[in-house]
């Protein structure tokens, strides 16, 4: 334990020498909180804006005069998705998806008004956050700081004085890999305190699991530092030279940051295509116009409807019927419609998780991708969140108009329909929607199969670089 403890020490003065990755520490730090602010900013004048705006849609809805119910269903209404509270953590896909929904009659529209605010600048700034900066930038800054931590020590010799004095090389790569992971540990911390203070101390709700979901994330980002100071301990000591090991550590970081992601994204893309908004809604048509048309008098499914309708109502024709008959065909019509666009949302959802799980082959292979999904998910901006967002404003959508088709029915003459108007104070009574966020549970389920990988992957690395083979190697280059 002292050989560690002196190990430690020994690199932590070597380190502090270093005036250039001193410089390099405290300008990441920097650009940490800045991201962090930033992020933060972005986050509170969402939540203002749409606030104001939900109140306006709101306004705007109970302000109508007496109206005709299926001109209010035209007339539309607003769904907004809240920022989930760690979004300016990690933004995940939010700033390429949208935050609201029109809803409407007969039709189920996309989510829009993505948040991509300055996508022109030159350095795209609005797409900087905290958990973008500790997943590329942090493995660069540990290769910066440690590729020659080994290979320095073989090259200029003081790795057989190490060795002479009773140092084994399980304490020499132990002592300074706890160096780098109290460097680390220095690294993310302070910007784990910041976001707690923001959300302890500034005047925002959040659910009751954030708390929870932030040390989650200091865990994530730990486990994360561990396995990058654990690969490069074990390059720089495969290595004989400082200059290889940069080479190799720069190039490994390439493939798992920047080229697998991508290339894997775009597989699984392949693999499992998903229909365009495009070619989703001329589906949702061909479907409805498959099963019944509610505008053709002679259609085989609403003659049907119409025959079944009388039989419960036990009269003869539409205009007997103690409600709107075409209220009924109109309700008729949404239900098919909302059917078909969950049946073919689900769909495209399965496909989605099969691209998921066609990507989470690779975990093992490239820990990256399970960090970076499992960042996301964990901060609510993955795009299962968003999914979940369209699903409940979908429902929420035909519970309005069903309401509303109901209020057709039961209070507007049959003989008199077009004409006639519902009263202004049945506006009011309608529920205003508010999106409920899956907790923590719900978040990481997908994820439950996979949290072994970062240990197992961690160990294997930690137990190569103390096996005997690499000892060998180390002796004979010392």
């Amino acid at each position: 334990m002292n050989n560690i403890l002196t190990v430690f020490r020994h690199e932590w003065r070597q380190k502090s020498k270093e005036k250039l990755l001193t410089l390099m520490f405290i300008i990441s730090q920097g650009l940490m909180f800045t991201a962090l602010i930033s992020g933060w900013s972005q986050h509170m004048q969402t939540q203002e804006k749409q606030a104001k705006a939900q109140e306006i849609v709101e306004h705007q809805w109970n302000s109508q005069p007496d109206r005709h119910p299926h001109r209010v269903a035209h007339f539309g209404h607003f769904t907004f998705r809240p920022p989930s509270a760690l979004s300016f953590f990690d933004i995940g896909v939010n700033n390429f998806v949208g935050n609201s929904i029109f809803i409407e009659a007969h039709r189920q529209n996309s989510a829009n008004f993505a948040n991509d605010q300055g996508s022109g600048t030159l350095l795209r700034f609005s797409e900087m956050s905290v958990a973008n900066l500790m997943l590329t930038f942090w493995p660069l800054l540990l290769i910066a700081m440690a590729f020659g931590t080994i290979a320095a020590e073989k090259k200029g010799g003081t790795l057989k004085l190490l060795l002479s004095v009773d140092v084994s090389i399980t304490q020499l790569l132990t002592g300074k890999g706890l160096c780098y992971l109290v460097i680390s540990l220095l690294f993310i911390l302070p910007v784990f305190i910041a976001t707690l203070a923001l959300l302890l101390f500034a005047d925002v709700t959040y659910a009751s699991d954030t708390l929870i979901r932030v040390g989650l994330l200091a865990v994530i980002y730990i486990m994360y530092s561990v396995f990058w100071i654990a690969c490069i301990l074990l390059v720089s000591s495969l290595t004989n030279l400082p200059r290889y090991a940069l080479g190799i550590l720069i190039s490994l970081w390439f493939v798992l940051v920047i080229i697998s992601p991508r290339l894997l994204a775009d597989i699984a893309a392949e693999q499992f295509p998903q229909l365009s908004r495009n070619a989703f809604d001329r589906e949702i048509k061909e479907q409805v116009s498959q099963i019944g048309n509610s505008h053709n008098p002679d259609d085989p499914h609403f003659n049907e409807f119409k025959a079944k309708t009388l039989q419960r109502y036990g009269v003869k024709t539409v205009e007997e019927l103690p409600v709107n008959y075409r209220a009924l065909v109109i309700q008729e019509g949404e239900r098919i419609s909302s059917e078909i666009y969950s049946k073919l949302y689900k769909a495209s959802i399965l496909q989605q998780e099969k691209q998921f799980l066609f990507v989470s082959n690779f975990y093992w292979i490239n820990p990256y991708l399970l960090f970076r999904d499992l960042s996301m998910a964990v901060s609510g901006s993955n795009i299962k969140h968003f999914y979940d967002y369209e699903l409940q404003s979908e429902q929420h959508r035909f519970n309005r108009i069903t309401k509303l088709n109901q209020i057709h029915a039961e209070h507007i003459d049959y003989h008199q329909d077009r004409g006639s108007k519902a009263h202004h104070d049945m506006w009011s009574k309608f529920q205003a929607f508010h999106y409920q966020a899956p907790n923590l549970v719900v978040s990481v389920k997908p994820f439950t199969s996979f949290w072994p990988i970062p240990l197992v992957i961690i160990g294997i690395v930690i137990f190569t670089a103390r096996s005997r083979p690499i000892k060998r190697r180390l002796y004979a280059w010392s």
